[in-house]
């Protein structure tokens, strides 16, 4: 099972609607992967192959001026398999100089658990984001 990774454009969108199921429930969130796939806001966009077929993808932009990952989502059929792990794993290396921010709600604790394992340290609290669900932020400092 190899994880390869490219950079993705605008043409790459629809790749990004088939893989994440909040953009087949929300106009809005389908409508914000384009935009950022399209490089809105100078965000980057970058998907992930398993075996040659697209597994996930990430987006990146700046919080603070500081690198932000905006978005990781891993196709539920390709999930435990190494896919975010090696997203992670890129967008660690290209920001390995920065202080690298994320975020994510409180009832996702997959996500949170594969923040803390890599070294990412609690960096505040988000209420009214999502009803019922904060939004917490981790930081990776420089190495």
């Amino acid at each position: 099972m190899a994880v390869a990774i490219r950079l993705a454009g605008a043409d790459d969108a629809a790749i990004a609607l088939a893989i994440d199921p909040a953009a087949a429930t929300s106009a809005h969130r389908a409508d914000w992967l384009r935009r950022a796939f399209a490089g809105e806001q100078g965000r980057v966009a970058q998907i992930a192959y398993l075996d040659g077929r697209p597994a996930g993808f990430a987006v990146m932009g700046r919080f603070f001026s500081n690198p932000f990952l905006d978005l990781i989502v891993t196709d539920p059929r390709f999930q435990r398999r190494g896919v975010a792990s090696a997203l992670l794993d890129e967008i660690e290396r290209e920001h390995a100089a920065e202080k690298l921010f994320v975020s994510t709600n409180v009832s996702n604790a997959i996500m949170r658990a594969l923040l803390l394992a890599r070294g990412y340290l609690p960096a505040g609290q988000v209420d009214h984001l999502d009803p019922g669900d904060p939004e917490l932020f981790f930081v990776r400092l420089p190495r």
